[in-house]
């Protein structure tokens, strides 16, 4: 009986650390991240630079808004499908995936201070 109760206990306890193991863990802001380089490209007397914005979380992150100021007045007009400008904050149009990297270009005098202001795991 003794045996029997042990056994019981230690598969209890192994199927509650598969089950905690397997639980996401919850994916902010500080999951997102820009790359920018230039391309080497001029427009309009500007540089042209790629920014690349991913999510290290296993999650979609949607909703994805970030402080963009400066990239309204790029010589390059931004891909619409893709990025929205309202007054210095940037919209995506689409989540970002690991491993699905959301790119655009754009022309400034310097590279954009890309700051995440929101988004939300979307799992």
């Amino acid at each position: 009986m003794a045996n029997a109760a042990a056994l019981l206990f230690l598969v209890a306890a192994l199927l509650c650390h598969m089950r905690t193991g397997d639980a996401q863990r919850s994916c902010g802001k500080s999951d997102i991240t820009f790359t920018v380089r230039k391309t080497g490209n001029v427009v309009g007397r500007q540089p042209e630079y790629v920014v690349a914005i991913r999510t290290s979380c296993s999650c979609s992150m949607k909703d994805v808004r970030v402080w963009c100021g400066g990239l309204e007045d790029s010589a390059v007009p931004l891909d619409a499908s893709k990025v929205e400008v309202d007054d210095g904050m940037c919209v995506l149009k689409q989540p970002v995936a690991k491993g699905s990297p959301v790119i655009f270009t754009y022309s400034c005098e310097v590279p954009v201070n890309f700051r995440v202001f929101n988004t939300a795991p979307d799992c």
